[in-house]
């Protein structure tokens, strides 16, 4: 075959392929315009008609919810910003009956521990109107108190016994208060001379104006000189006591007559009656007494020394 031939036949085998791919192009020409009359609405038979116009009410009711939901953030953001003015207002509340309640439980606190205080201040009151029995139990139980390292032997060598008191329970009808102290002396106090523990030198100043002063009774306290009170218990108490015969009743603290005992035996001397008397019913206003205060122990501890070195020895509670 000629070289032109070949050339001829080649070039008949090219136009036939870009004729394929010219009716390629067609066909997908044809397709695109087919598809894009069906996404006209209008061309579309699914029964249903487009209003066009109402796009732009569809967009007002669009910006008009969306107006609505910011109205519906802004109430909602209100009323977040004032939740926590009202829960303060709640907390105060809260607070105030808090306080209320607290209030309540003091006043009720405060009620019990007065009633307590009352108890305990008519239980110190009765004790010295109690019968022997009664007033040896007491202290019984107030010097184990006190002395919580003793064993139960060492504790009956410092036990009062029942047969040391003799029991003033017949006072019952009187008050026991200074007016009517003289009455119960003469009453119950027979002995030549008595020894009256009061709680303090107010106290003790007190009772001596109550016994007629100077005249019956003599003041043993802190206020004198320690020589003094001693020279005066030896005046009283000695042998030439004529000028003193009159004084009966050493009126005195526990603490000064620990110190009198220390200096001086005149209180354990002879044989006559000794009557010691506690100023038991008196309470001071923190509502101390003689037989339960800081110097209970000592008073204890002084009429023991004086009823093992003294016999005829008695004593009452006033």
């Amino acid at each position: 075959m000629r070289c032109e031939d070949m050339l001829l036949l080649q070039l008949i085998i090219y136009l036939k392929g870009f004729y394929r791919i010219f009716l390629l192009l067609l066909s997908l020409k044809e397709l695109t315009n087919s598809i894009v009359k069906m996404s006209n609405a209008d061309d579309l038979d699914d029964g249903l008609v487009y209003d066009y116009e109402s796009a732009g009410e569809i967009t007002e009711e669009v910006s008009e919810d969306k107006n609505i939901e910011n109205t519906i953030d802004e109430a909602t953001n209100t009323s977040e910003k004032k939740r926590p003015i009202e829960d303060d207002i709640l907390e105060e509340e809260e607070e105030k009956l808090s306080k209320r309640q607290k209030k309540l439980r003091k006043s009720k606190v405060h009620e019990k521990r007065k009633e307590q205080a009352i108890y305990l201040e008519e239980k110190l009151k009765s004790i010295p109107k109690g019968t022997n029995e009664e007033i040896s139990d007491y202290f019984t139980t107030l010097i184990r108190e006190k002395n919580p390292d003793l064993s139960a032997l060492e504790l009956e060598d410092i036990y009062l016994k029942k047969t040391d008191f003799i029991s003033t329970a017949k006072f019952a009808d009187k008050d026991r208060n200074l007016t009517n102290f003289p009455e119960f002396m003469s009453q119950f106090s027979k002995s030549p001379k008595a020894i009256i523990f009061s709680m303090s030198n107010i106290r003790v100043a007190d009772v001596h104006r109550s016994l007629n002063g100077n005249k019956t009774s003599v003041k043993l306290f802190a206020k004198n000189k320690l020589k003094e009170d001693i020279d005066m218990v030896a005046n009283v108490l000695g042998e030439n006591n004529k000028k003193f015969k009159n004084l009966k009743y050493f009126i005195t603290t526990p603490t000064r007559m620990e110190k009198l005992l220390e200096n001086t035996d005149l209180f354990y001397a002879g044989k006559d009656k000794l009557d010691i008397i506690l100023d038991a019913s008196y309470l001071d206003p923190k509502k101390n007494s003689l037989i339960a205060s800081e110097n209970t122990a000592l008073l204890c501890k002084v009429l023991k020394k004086i009823l093992d070195n003294k016999s005829s020895v008695k004593i009452l509670l006033y």
